[in-house]
């Protein structure tokens, strides 16, 4: 099975938020940890928070964290929302 590079992103985010389990963290930080593009993460952060898996706070910071516990969260679903 291939996965696309969004879905890729989007696992990898999930994956950052769920080792910083309650603490919030930032795009550009979780950008700068998997050098990635901060703009292609800002799109997977807000199709996360719309389907539900992450909360995003806005504002000069904008920070993430995620929404449900970890195992709430599918992998399968995941997959096929990106």
């Amino acid at each position: 099975m291939r996965l696309t590079v969004y879905t890729d992103y989007a696992l990898r985010l999930l994956m950052y938020l769920a080792v910083k389990e309650d603490q919030l963290a930032t795009i550009a930080e979780i950008a700068k940890s998997f050098d990635i593009s901060r703009n292609h993460l800002m799109k997977v952060a807000h199709q996360l928070g719309v389907a539900g898996y992450v909360e995003t706070f806005r504002g000069r910071g904008g920070v993430l964290r995620l929404a449900m516990t970890v195992v709430a969260i599918g992998f399968g679903d995941v997959v096929r929302l990106s």
